[in-house]
């Protein structure tokens, strides 16, 4: 944890995103307050929070299991805080694994592997992970709730310990017995006072779980071994979330971390991230209020029918045998016909837009501003692909249990025309420069509207690429390779990067088995995978890799390990 936390303190914005991103890939705690090491100002990252998701089932009032998947800078969730006063021989952190997953350790404790005697930079660190039920009977909790650890003694870290008792739904404090003149003793009377629930767990005594009053419970640790108590914390637990649903209060919203008093958020200290928010800002503007199924084919009209019916062209030309000249010569007019028609569709203020920023920004700048559009963009499509996919789900349950007619077959049908529809995120975008690129190199004309010469359309891929964003190889929908679009682009590459020799790496199989987030998790890569999306097509990102990388992919290699 202190090299963790060495590299974090070290780290630039983006450096910090991805550790945080692949942190939460791999099921790890993440750091929530991060108290700087010179000064003790506690800073908030909520930067390196923005490109997480988390997904979980639970039932409605109708007991029907309903899926959600959300960001977590923006998800409202109960919160349960832990924390401890002085040094205690039972570890918190263990005590809340347990609570989560019995078998993996998302919080790091003194008896993992690895561990040392001492510590240097974690005390005062508060750090945040979340219990996402499965909508099945053996869930501990039924609901979605997040639970933060205070790491070192309260006492020591008291603005941390006061911003996380104050946001919390639950407070649960872990102490020996206090002298009633301790300074701790009376910040506990303070919570005991308090209407919000509390749970002590005192080291030094036996007892069961026992309501001393009104939802405010105290448990025994000694000589208890870790399941007895673990279970009697999430009974108390449960009970405690119980009123907090009947009430409707002390709900959770990490992005209301950054309104706490004295803190540090790290957004608002870069002014590129907050150039690049206000940029991409604009832009999501311009689709506000949109049905979510229109929004491609009004601002991304070049990629809709048209690409399609040229695509359909495309391969009964080539599928031609023998000496059909009449009809090649038919089909390329056609062809050519439906490019002049792309051509001279408009381009609207949305790509415009688009593409302006992109010239005019600095690197920096401009990769602030791709992230947050992807951020936005999967903010505003998340609930209503996560709604289309249950519905897509519950009908395709319902054919493969036999119980399918063509009714059934028709609505699947038209369900997956929706989430087609409904998909949109920044591949559609680089999709749609590729067509304008496209149209304009078959009628040598630069189009209407378009902010800059069409020739240098595949420069701005190139570069979005060596800054590390995917391009689309082949059209998942259409079926179809862009080849004058993705060969242009190719050559910008060999220019800017020269022609090095490249380790390709392939990863196939079925939809939806998870493909893309194990190579995003395996190499720090970011083809789409938020807001319930699947990837269609395939898609290509360049990744610079050291010697010794490349060493030990042609070792997986040579033993036949397979992706």
């Amino acid at each position: 944890m202190d090299v963790q936390m060495a590299v974090f303190h070290s780290a630039d914005s983006f450096l910090k995103q991805l550790m945080v991103t692949k942190l939460s890939q791999c099921q790890y705690a993440l750091p929530l307050l991060v108290p700087d090491l010179f000064t003790k100002e506690i800073e908030f990252p909520l930067w390196t929070f923005r490109q997480i998701n988390k997904s979980w089932k639970m039932k409605d009032a109708k007991n029907e299991i309903i899926s959600k998947i959300q960001p977590v800078w923006k998800a409202e969730t109960p919160m349960v805080s832990f924390f401890r006063f002085s040094s205690l021989s039972s570890s918190k952190s263990q005590l809340i694994n347990s609570l989560i997953n019995d078998k993996h350790n998302t919080f790091f404790y003194r008896n993992c592997p690895g561990r040392s005697k001492t510590r240097l930079l974690m005390d005062g660190v508060v750090e945040i992970s979340w219990y996402c039920p499965s909508g099945k009977d053996t869930d501990k909790f039924t609901q979605c709730i997040s639970l933060c650890n205070l790491h070192g003694d309260a006492g020591d870290h008291e603005k941390q310990l006061q911003i996380i008792t104050e946001m919390a739904s639950v407070n649960v404090v872990v102490l020996p017995q206090l002298d009633s003149n301790d300074k701790s003793a009376a910040q506990i009377q303070n919570l005991y006072k308090n209407r919000k629930p509390l749970i002590c767990l005192f080291t030094e005594d036996e007892y069961s779980v026992t309501e001393t009053r009104k939802w405010k419970y105290k448990i025994g640790l000694k000589d208890k071994n870790q399941s007895d108590v673990s279970e009697e914390l999430e009974q108390a637990i449960n009970e405690c979330l119980s009123f907090i649903l009947a009430e409707s209060s002390s709900i959770f919203k990490l992005e209301d971390v950054s309104k706490q008093p004295g803190i540090r958020v790290d957004e608002e200290h870069v002014d590129d991230c907050r150039r690049g928010k206000e940029a991409a800002q604009q832009m999501m503007g311009l689709v506000k209020d949109k049905n979510l199924t229109e929004i491609k084919e009004s601002f991304l009209p070049c990629q809709g029918k048209l690409w399609h019916q040229w695509c359909e062209k495309n391969k009964e030309l080539h599928r031609s045998q023998g000496n059909e000249t009449e009809i090649e010569i038919k089909l390329k007019q056609v062809m050519k016909k439906i490019r002049e028609e792309q051509h001279a569709v408009y381009m609207g203020e949305f790509m415009k837009l688009f593409i302006t920023e992109m010239n005019s920004q600095s690197p920096d700048e401009k990769t602030y501003f791709l992230k947050w559009l992807t951020i936005l963009l999967d903010e505003c499509t998340s609930n209503d692909l996560s709604a289309l996919h249950y519905k897509y789900d519950e009908k395709w349950s319902k054919i493969r249990a036999e119980q399918q007619t063509t009714d059934e077959h028709t609505e699947l049908e038209r369900i997956s025309k929706e989430l087609q529809a409904a998909t949109f995120g920044l591949e559609h975008i680089l999709k749609e420069i590729g067509q304008t690129y496209e149209s304009c190199k078959s009628v040598n004309k630069n189009k209407e509207g378009l902010p800059c010469d069409f020739s240098s359309l595949p420069s701005l891929a190139a570069e979005m690429m060596i800054s590390g964003f995917p391009l689309e190889l082949m059209d998942g929908d259409a079926a179809h390779v862009p080849v004058v679009w993705v060969t242009a682009v190719l050559d910008q590459l060999i220019k800017k990067l020269e022609d090095q020799r490249v380790f390709v790496l392939s990863v196939l199989g079925i939809q939806s088995s998870g493909k893309s987030t194990m190579l995003n998790a395996m190499f720090g890569l970011q083809f789409a995978v938020s807001a319930g999306r699947c990837t269609r097509g395939a898609f290509m990102q360049l990744v610079r890799v050291s010697e010794e990388m490349k060493e030990q992919l042609k070792l997986l290699i040579l033993r036949g390990f397979v992706l």
